[in-house]
């Protein structure tokens, strides 16, 4: 199954070129970011939309771009942003 939000996956993604680590406490800069729609323009609910498919499907989700990542590494910080944005939940 093809991921369906892969623009919003793709800018998280992006994000990581520039992350200084891929720790909870860089996932949560990152939401606020996302909260805040600084570089991340489609808001929070969006991103949480397609990290959950994202998560949720073994399809590759460093695909189309090349972190300086590894593919376990990106899963594991994108379940961190996943989790931080879930617990926020600015939208409800």
């Amino acid at each position: 199954m093809a991921i369906e939000h892969r623009a919003e996956l793709n800018a998280v993604v992006y994000g990581l070129f520039r992350a200084p680590s891929l720790d909870r406490e860089v996932a949560a800069s990152m939401v606020e970011a996302m909260i805040a729609r600084e570089y991340f323009v489609d808001g929070p609910e969006a991103y949480e939309k397609a990290l959950a498919q994202a998560l949720s499907q073994p399809d590759p989700v460093t695909a189309d771009l090349e972190p300086p990542y590894g593919e376990a590494e990106v899963r594991a910080f994108l379940k961190l942003v996943h989790e931080e944005l879930v617990k926020q939940k600015p939208w409800r």
